[in-house]
């Protein structure tokens, strides 16, 4: 299959989803990357600091799971829901930094910091709007089997906004680049630019969207109660053992910068932890690559197997490893299960979800992602490393200490998961869509269950 064939998806679709990936990849990495660090600058806890993923993520995945995901079932235009969420969150940064600039002005470092963690949770309201949209605009210009294979793409392409954003947001991190507000308005040009570039090359392009309606029609909005009760355990039991993988993994995301960057760690400087985001999204090129490729056609249930071990090999290397150059292997190893985990996982949902439940059903899958950042880090791997650090520990072996917790989480997913996957295989877990209808119409085989 060519690099860019596919049933539906245009090419200048294909160029303006490219584009808004790589200015996404390169936003969250100009900032996200070194918030952490910069927090924890401003006297914040270990487990504070987490709180800026917390707060942010509960206030992403509510106004998901109670609000727009809803709303995009009812409305069905998820091109419009990713454009207005991304600009709406553009404008959000803006005020954002004229709020903890205040602060810093009257030398309040700690109420700033915790300005920059609620203000992140306010804007997340409207870029929850984006995340949901976009899951279910991939799923609506796709066909089953090549949706992984277009996720894959979009991470490697994707990747180059990473490494851009790791590199500048490195050298304006060592030169004041969240005390001036630099980093955070570049971010939200970006994303007032990505709204414009999602909005107009599928709006121009896609004259057919099954999705389109018209202004004056509302669509029926079926309750989740009407779904087969095999396909709801299915995707209960399938989106549990997710939580407990993402929710480990991912708990550890905003301690490793720490980690790193800690006198008692490797010392790491900001341009040195833009080289360790780098590496990872170098993993995430090639992992992409491969998924999009070599891969597309795999099981998605061994793919997803594969990048958990390759998340479960990296955390066990990153608490024995001596070096911060070794350290390296780590991120390498974190970028590909990344995106291995996210691109088969979101194939094994988009198979399971009929068209008139996507708003819904993506927008609970997402929420295991987005939870995981925060929720995971406060309760778990924060505490973990404050307790320790309480104890005596050095802060690198506290850190240490929250990466061993995150492994019994993954395990725990891991239990999990194979329950969800043997039940699937039982019961012959997929659904298949009448085009004509645009309802539900019955379970079926292919190739696997959920292959």
């Amino acid at each position: 299959m060519s690099f860019f064939k596919y049933s539906k998806l245009k090419r200048s679709e294909f160029t303006g989803l490219s584009t808004f990936q790589i200015l996404t990849f390169f936003r969250r990495s100009i900032v996200y990357t070194f918030l952490s660090i910069y927090l924890k600058s401003l006297g914040l806890s270990t487990t504070e600091v987490t709180l800026m993923a917390t707060v942010g993520m509960i206030a992403n995945t509510a106004t998901q799971s109670l609000l727009w995901g809803n709303l995009l079932d009812k409305y069905r235009k998820p091109m419009e829901f990713v454009a207005i969420g991304e600009l709406l969150a553009g404008v959000g940064h803006f005020f954002m930094v004229i709020g903890y600039m205040f602060f810093l002005g009257l030398n309040q470092l700690f109420v700033a910091g915790y300005v920059i963690i609620f203000s992140l949770g306010g804007i997340e309201v409207f870029w929850s709007m984006s995340n949901v949209g976009w899951s279910a605009l991939v799923s609506e210009l796709t066909e089953d089997d090549e949706r992984k294979k277009l996720m894959g793409q979009l991470s490697t392409i994707g990747g180059f906004g990473g490494i851009g954003g790791a590199i500048l947001g490195g050298l304006l991190f060592d030169v004041g680049g969240f005390a001036n507000g630099s980093i955070f308005n570049l971010a939200a040009v970006i994303m007032i630019l990505s709204s414009f570039i999602v909005y107009f090359s599928i709006r121009l392009e896609k004259e057919n969207e099954s999705w389109k309606s018209d202004d004056s029609e509302v669509s029926e909005n079926h309750s989740l109660r009407d779904l087969p009760s095999q396909l709801r355990l299915a995707y209960l039991i399938f989106i549990i053992a997710l939580v407990f993988i993402n929710f480990g993994r991912n708990s550890i995301a905003i301690i490793t910068s720490l980690f790193l960057a800690d006198p008692t760690g490797f010392n790491a400087s900001g341009v040195d932890i833009g080289l360790y985001s780098n590496v990872r999204s170098v993993a995430n090129m090639v992992a992409g690559l491969a998924v999009g490729s070599v891969v597309a056609k795999t099981d998605d249930r061994k793919v997803m197997m594969a990048g958990i071990i390759f998340s479960i090999v990296g955390i066990l290397w990153l608490i024995i490893t001596p070096s911060f150059t070794l350290a390296l292997i780590e991120s390498l190893l974190r970028g590909a299960s990344e995106v291995i985990i996210g691109a088969s996982s979101y194939s094994i949902v988009a198979r399971m979800a009929p068209k008139e439940y996507r708003g819904r059903l993506f927008a609970y899958y997402n929420t295991t992602f987005f939870l995981s950042w925060g929720i995971a880090a406060t309760l778990v791997a924060g505490p973990v490393a404050d307790l320790l650090i309480a104890a005596g520990l050095s802060n690198a072996d506290a850190y240490r200490g929250s990466f061993m917790a995150a492994l019994v989480l993954i395990s725990i997913g891991v239990i999990v998961l194979l329950m969800s996957f043997r039940y699937s295989l039982k019961n012959e877990i997929v659904n298949e869509t009448d085009e004509d209808a645009g309802t539900y119409s019955s379970f079926k085989d292919v190739e696997g269950p959920l292959a």
